[in-house]
Formats: C-alpha cells, sequence, structure tokens
C-alpha cells in the first residue's frame, strides 16, 4: 500500500510530497521531512541508493557492465560514432554539458592540453536536449570527436558532469571512471586505470 502511495505521488508530478509522508515498502519514511521530487531524481533515497561509488572500476571494485559503442550526430548534424571493436588505444569518453562551470575547464583542456596514448571522444547530450550551435561554441578548438547523444548517457549511466570514462576498447571492459572536478582528474583516470 505504501509503496503504491509513493508511486503514485511520484507520478503525479507534486514536487511538495515528502518521502516521509510516502515511506518505502516496509513503510517507514525514507528521510523524514525531505522532499521527492520527481523532476530530479537525486532528491529520491531509492534512485540514489542504486547509484555506484565514482571512482569505480579502479582497483578491486570493477564495474559490472560493458562498454556500448558511441553513436549519434556532430555538430555538424551529420551521424558520427565511435566503434569500439576498431579503436586500437584506450578511449577516453568525456561526457560534457555546454552550460556548467566545471565543463568550461575540460573545453579548455581537450583545445589545450589532450591527453596522449589515448583516444578521447566528447560527448554531449543529443539535439534533441541541447542546440548545435551550444556545442560548436563551447568547442571552438577542439579537435577530438563531438558526438551528441542522449543515448550514450543512458549507456554508460552518466548522471552528472563533467564525468569521465575510460574504456580498453576490446574487451569493452571499463577501466575507470570518475566525476571531473578538474583537468587534473583526466591525468589520475589514466594513470589509475592501466595499460590495454
Amino acid at each position: 500500500m505504501r509503496r503504491r502511495r509513493r508511486e503514485a505521488a511520484v507520478s503525479s508530478g507534486d514536487p511538495a510530497t515528502t518521502a516521509a509522508e510516502v515511506g518505502d515498502s516496509t513503510g517507514r519514511p525514507l528521510v523524514p521531512g525531505a522532499r521527492v521530487n520527481p523532476a530530479n531524481p537525486l532528491t529520491d533515497p531509492d534512485f540514489v541508493a542504486g547509484l555506484r561509488p565514482v571512482p569505480s572500476g579502479i582497483g578491486d571494485a570493477p564495474v559490472a557492465w560493458s562498454a556500448s559503442d558511441v553513436s549519434g550526430e556532430g555538430p555538424d548534424g551529420q551521424p558520427v560514432g565511435v566503434d569500439l571493436g576498431v579503436a586500437d588505444r584506450r578511449v577516453l569518453l568525456v561526457f560534457l554539458s555546454t552550460n556548467c562551470d566545471g565543463c568550461d575547464l575540460f573545453w579548455t583542456g581537450l583545445r589545450d592540453d589532450l591527453p596522449s596514448g589515448v583516444d578521447v571522444v566528447v560527448v554531449t547530450k543529443g539535439p534533441a536536449t541541447v542546440a548545435a550551435d551550444e556545442v560548436v561554441a563551447a568547442a571552438v578548438g577542439v579537435t577530438a570527436p563531438i558526438v551528441m547523444t542522449d543515448r550514450a548517457w543512458a549507456d554508460f549511466r552518466v548522471t552528472s558532469y563533467p564525468f569521465l570514462v575510460l574504456v580498453e576498447p576490446r574487451t569493452r571492459r571499463i577501466l575507470g571512471e570518475s566525476v571531473g572536478f578538474g583537468w587534473s582528474d583526466v591525468a589520475a583516470l589514466l594513470d589509475g586505470g592501466g595499460n590495454p
């Protein structure tokens, strides 16, 4: 009964519903007084409980799924993609937005300090979510391929940005992933992600 009330409250779009009012399947309040906002899954304790720790995939905690190919459109509207099966070296996927202050550091880093020994691919939200001209403006001088796709964000379970995913393409193994707080996180991920 409590679960149905919670689902009904969340699907009704009422951001004023409190977690204490809806409770979990045992009838306990999720977080007393906390508000569940269906527009923001991070306010839902069930969603947050399912998130993986970041950084993950390095050391003894491998990521539990395989990397998938990335396909979408380039900022020019042409189809573009990354077929991991043909990549010769590790692939660093850099998930960025065009309107976040933290992402500016990464757009600049990709212009000025592209890491060596790895193929870098920038992934933005798809053209239905972000305007191509915004991506073009943010990416001035970036030589790495840019793929505009919503699907990759779901496939790689990306919930924030900037977000970095290091992939071993031959095995499709995710070697490491992390939220990017600064350009130094790229080097740390590459150093911690091992060699092919």
